[in-house]
């Protein structure tokens, strides 16, 4: 099948596609055709004001629309209204916007329908921009979730994250907590090391991040020091700002210094004991100061679990002026009849506040609209309206502001209608909100904040709810205006040619299928020619490097002129000794870069660590260049290339081989950086020999409708994998579990083990499916990298099984090259263990991954010794093998919990929580709350253990249909992955190896 007719083929399919968006706007997810044009236009929906449509909800049709005013025209706070301002609610609040003599502070509570800074960033930026103020508010040193908006947090691995459950497990002796209800440390409680430890936090501004946000003008740190001598430090990439002794004492204390605006900070700490770190406050003198504290699992009842004494004394340092709460994700699923309980847990927590805070206003922020599948059917939530009043009596009762977030996103069954928005306002998980929705409320809200609302005033006059507007409406994103069309259509175009960290070039996003169709369009004109083929091909996968990585597509160009000479120096040496020489030269350059770029790091900390020195692991190489060159790199930490792991490996194994005589050296260099760089499996494997892949430099082209059969085939199977099972099961339940797991059952927690298990296998396998897949469907065969692993009878088929290139290198490169198996039992033993640990270490440069690989090491040893005493024999009993793989795949999912947990720490609480925790009881419920992941989970590893004869089978009926139904049902998995998609694009998990 030629090249012309494959072109054919993708672009009708991407032709109907966009038609199909244009006569039926919500048949996907995404309106692609707008959406092109909005990218060609260098505009993006998801970082300007978000669209709210007519249809918002059945009352729509009878408002009136009003635009809120941007941060220039809101309005002052002495202009809302004449009236007594006694009787309007939060009119002190207002009253203090103006004050120039300090800062105002808004602390924003919430669950983890808002979580990652979504509603407190919008607010943040506006009312910043208008009242002023800079910075990002309060935070900690182990974030229970990561910021995705205003700023990026890298903290070192040894700080851990104490919270009110860990009085229960006795990991955490007293009760005194600050407003994250959790308290940082990175050395245990009462205990004093040996050696002097060293922790650090850096905090950076996000690619997303506003300039007011990103301006650190003051740092505050609350902590309490009981333990002893303690050393803080704050450096920024120009140098250290300043080091100083923290004072002893119970706390809460504060340590306070000016850093005049400083954009990247880090804060190291180093003493024998730690510190109890109850926030980091990062802000300016004056103006307005946001802080986004994440409560992820809570109903918002914590405050009063804790030490009032203590938490009183913290919220005395900070003087918060307003007080939002946004609760009641966590309580949606708690069906009752009578939700008082509820409601008196919150009355006495807004007393507890009130208390702590006589100054602050609150505000608490009503649960949205949720729907879930009720009988077959979306149907918001039946209890909502319970949940509701309960919210608003307690907020009545204990004079509290309450604002109606489900009237405002258009009452019942307005969820649904967000989540057909273009852009999307709601997940697909018809809970939580995505940024676009979080600003549409948080517009809302900042209208009615700031200017007066609808008073609902009760009996004593004093306690009142506001409401959102009767006219709620979001101005539409703005037309790009004063500027030329040629300007705008250039703007576009170089947003789409130049690298973006922000927008990852992956398989499922829509700008690499379009990479891909201009690549086959002029394919089909120069694919007979081999020499200007592979010369085509290779600008095509310099440049792909290029969008995935940025300018370390300079380190994919040193690695291929360094093998390429090396390969052929080798060859021409008849010198035994020379060629050992040019061997070794490969090896250090290209070792040294991969270690430079991905152990470095890793070196240093675990130096510091073990010596109890502070030494910085900085970017020596952007340094030198912005020392020579004048260039701005951050030198501040190391950035890990995309895919150096896989081209590293890949062209190793070509200068090995070619030392070995089992290959010979490329001819040309164009030849040979196609080789290296073919962007199929560049970034992510599998791992290419060039035994494989050479003598398909200088084949003919060649494509039987089979193979085209199959190859579309695989990357249908590969996108499934991927964006229905993978990236649901991951953002919807195993990324949660994982990211704090004393929050949930150890039913969950076991659960999330399996899930993950999936997760990996159905995200890592996707990606090969789809790279074998592209790379067949432009004459190239790629080897098959997994063959259902979790079909392994033991921890040695297992790795015949999962990446099967990668256990192949490593059995050829390393484990033969320490000598195998041919010096004796123990020394077997030992380079089974040497082995796995580099190949754990490959994955990541952590101590947890060495773990990993540790556990698989032992796991091959006791694999060795069971086959000797328990030799295989033809015709053994099914029970025997089930009970083989029954073990193996358990095993390997333990091992999965240290490959996936963010710390050793977090690792053994889940362990932990699995043995101690796990109830049967506890199934009915996981069930009940989260089916579709449950279902994914469980028809995901049914499909796995099917019978290869059955999945031969189905690939064979596609491979033999006829084109026109391969047509047909690519098109259709195409509409149902747009429909699915979860949560946006997520990254492939071994991008990051």
């Amino acid at each position: 099948m030629r090249p012309a007719k494959t072109f054919l083929f993708l672009f009708a399919a991407a032709c109907l596609i966009v038609a199909l968006t244009i006569i039926f706007p919500g048949i996907v997810k995404y309106n692609l055709s707008d959406r092109i044009a909005l990218v060609l236009r260098g505009d993006f929906p998801e970082l300007n004001s978000p669209v709210l449509c007519d249809t918002l909800s059945a009352r729509e049709e009878s408002r009136t629309d009003t635009i809120i005013p941007s941060p220039d025209t809101l309005p002052s706070p002495d202009s809302t209204s004449s009236a007594d301002t006694t009787s309007i609610p939060l009119a002190l609040f207002r009253s203090r916007l103006n004050t120039a003599d300090s800062s105002v502070r808004v602390m924003v509570f919430g669950d983890s329908q808002l979580e990652g800074d979504r509603l407190s960033s919008y607010l943040r930026k506006h009312l910043q921009a208008a009242y002023g103020g800079s910075g990002p508010g309060l935070l900690q040193p182990l974030m229970p979730v990561m910021y995705t908006r205003t700023l990026e947090i890298r903290s070192s691995q040894n700080w851990k994250r104490y919270n009110y459950l860990s009085y229960r497990d006795g990991s955490l002796p007293h009760r005194e907590l600050g407003p994250f209800m959790a308290v940082s440390r990175f050395l245990p409680p009462d205990s004093v090391s040996p050696v002097r430890s060293v922790a650090s936090v850096r905090i950076t501004p996000s690619v997303f991040s506003d300039s007011l946000a990103s301006k650190y003008e003051r740092v505050s740190i609350i902590y309490g020091n009981l333990w002893g001598e303690c050393t803080v430090t704050l450096s920024s990439p120009g140098g250290i700002i300043a080091s100083d002794t923290l004072s002893e004492g119970k706390g809460p204390l504060e340590y306070s210094l000016s850093i005049e605006g400083v954009a990247d900070l880090r804060i190291s700490f180093s003493g024998y004991s730690s510190p109890d770190i109850f926030g980091l406050s990062i802000g300016s003198e004056r103006g307005i100061v946001v802080d986004n504290i994440p409560h992820r699992g809570s109903a918002g009842l914590e405050f009063t679990m804790v030490d009032r004494e203590n938490l009183g004394a913290i919220f005395s340092l900070l003087r918060p002026n307003l007080v939002i709460l946004h609760y009641g994700l966590n309580v949606v699923r708690n069906v009752r009849e009578d939700y008082s309980y509820y409601q008196h847990g919150l009355e006495r927590q807004f007393r507890l506040i009130r208390e702590l805070c006589p100054d602050a206003e609150i505000v608490l922020m009503g649960l949205t609209d949720m729907a879930d599948r009720i009988e077959g059917t979306l149907s918001s939530f039946p209890n909502i309206d319970n949940i509701r009043d309960a919210q608003q009596r307690a907020a009545l009762n204990e004079r509290v502001v309450f604002w109606d977030s489900f009237t405002a996103m258009g009452g019942e069954g307005s969820v649904s209608k967000w989540v057909a928005l273009n852009p999307p306002l709601a997940q697909k998980d018809y809970t939580h909100l995505t940024y676009a929705g979080s600003d549409s409320l948080a517009k809302m809200f900042i209208r009615d904040l700031l200017t007066e609302p609808s008073v609902h005033a009760t009996a004593t006059a004093t306690a009142a709810l506001f409401m959102p507007s009767e006219s709620v409406a979001v101005e539409p994103v703005a037309a790009v205006a004063g500027t030329e069309p040629g300007r705008i259509w250039m703007k576009g175009l170089l947003k789409l040619l130049l690298y973006d960290p922000a927008s990852p070039f992956i398989f499922t996003n829509i700008a690499f299928w379009a990479f891909l169709l201009v690549l086959v369009a002029g394919y089909s004109l120069i694919y007979r020619n081999n020499f200007i083929r592979n010369f085509y091909l290779l600008i095509f996968s310099l440049f792909f490097y290029y969008k995935s990585g940025g300018f370390f597509l300079i380190l994919l160009i040193v690695s291929t002129l360094t093998d390429f000479t090396a390969g052929k120096l080798i060859f021409r040496s008849r010198s035994e000794t020379v060629r050992k020489l040019w061997l070794v030269v490969s090896l250090l350059i290209n070792l040294g870069m991969l270690g430079y770029f991905k152990y470095y790091g890793f070196i240093i900390e675990t130096i510091n660590k073990f010596a109890g020195t502070s030494l910085p692991a900085t970017d020596i190489l952007a340094s030198a260049a912005n020392r020579l060159l004048g260039t701005g790199f951050n030198a501040d930490s190391i950035l890990l290339p995309v895919g150096i792991s896989f081209f590293t490996f890949q062209t190793i194994s070509y200068t090995v081989d070619v030392y070995r005589r089992k290959v010979q050296p490329v001819r040309s260099i164009t030849d040979f950086g196609f080789y290296v760089s073919f962007f199929p499996q560049l970034v992510a494997g599998p791992i290419v020999r060039a035994s494989e892949f050479v003598p398909q430099l200088y084949a003919r082209f060649s494509l039987s409708k089979r193979e085209f059969g199959h190859a579309i085939y695989l990357i249908i199977k590969g996108l499934i994998k991927k964006m229905i099972i993978s990236d649901y099961i991951s953002v919807n339940f195993v990324d949660r579990v994982f990211g704090a797991p004393e929050l949930y059952t150890g039913t969950e927690n076991l659960m999330a083990v399996y899930g993950y298990g999936l997760q990996i296998y159905c995200d890592f396998s996707g990606y090969t499916d789809i790279a074998i897949g592209v790379a067949l469907l432009l004459g190239f065969r790629l080897p098959v990298n997994f063959n259902s692993p979790y079909k392994a009878t033991g921890i040695a088929d297992f790795w015949r099984r999962w990446h099967i290139s990668l256990s192949r290198w490593l059995r050829d490169y390393l484990y033969i090259s320490l000598g195998g198996n041919r010096r004796g039992t123990f020394r077997t033993g030992i380079n089974l263990l040497i082995t796995m640990t580099l190949g754990g270490l490959w994955h990541g440069a952590s101590g947890r991954f060495v773990f990993w690989g540790l556990l698989h090491g032992f796991g091959l040893i006791i694999n060795k010794i069971w086959n000797r005493l328990i030799p295989a024999r033809p015709g053994r009993k099914q029970i025997f093998r089930f009970l083989q793989i029954f073990i193996t795949f358990n095993f390997v999912s333990f091992a999965w919990i240290f490959f996936r947990a963010e710390s050793n720490d977090l690792s053994l609480l889940m362990v932990r929580n699995i043995f101690s925790g796990f109830h049967l009881e506890h199934i009915n419920a996981l069930w009940l709350s989260y089916p579709l992941v449950v279902i994914l989970i469980i028809a995901g590893y049914t499909i796995h253990f099917l019978p290869e004869t059955i999945k031969e089978a189905t690939r064979a009926v596609f491979v033999r249909s006829h084109l026109v139904l391969q047509f047909l049902i690519l098109l259709c998995m195409m509409v149902i992955l747009f429909r699915v998609q979860a949560g946006g694009i997520q990254p492939f998990i071994y991008f990051r190896f």
